[in-house]
């Protein structure tokens, strides 16, 4: 479950700074990078691998209905962090990226 929610954090940051009104917010000074462009592919990407990972974990009505669960707390976390706190939304990346880190040891 660790590592679903890491993937589904950082998919749903990709997929927001992907958009161009989101970009400034959430990009900063990245928003010039050449990898901009491939962060709809990453988001995409990422989000499968959500939903996979949350069906080898549990079967596969549970691990549905654990993901769309999900998808809404953690897209209202990205959500709420951009629009008053964008520092937040930014901080939630590392401490996804660890929840991935710990979710792949355990």
């Amino acid at each position: 479950m660790t590592l679903t929610i890491g993937l589904l954090y950082l998919a749903l940051f990709a997929l927001a700074g992907r958009m161009q009104r989101h970009r400034p917010v959430l990009l900063t000074t990245w928003q010039r990078r050449p990898f901009v462009g491939h962060l709809e592919l990453a988001g995409w990407t990422l989000l499968g691998l959500s939903l996979l990972s949350l069906m080898l974990w549990a079967d596969v009505g549970m691990a549905l209905i654990a993901w769309i669960g999900l998808l809404p707390l953690l897209g209202g976390v990205v959500v709420l962090g951009m629009t008053y706190r964008p520092a937040v939304a930014r901080a939630g990346v590392p401490v996804a990226a660890v929840m991935l880190v710990a979710g792949l040891l355990v």
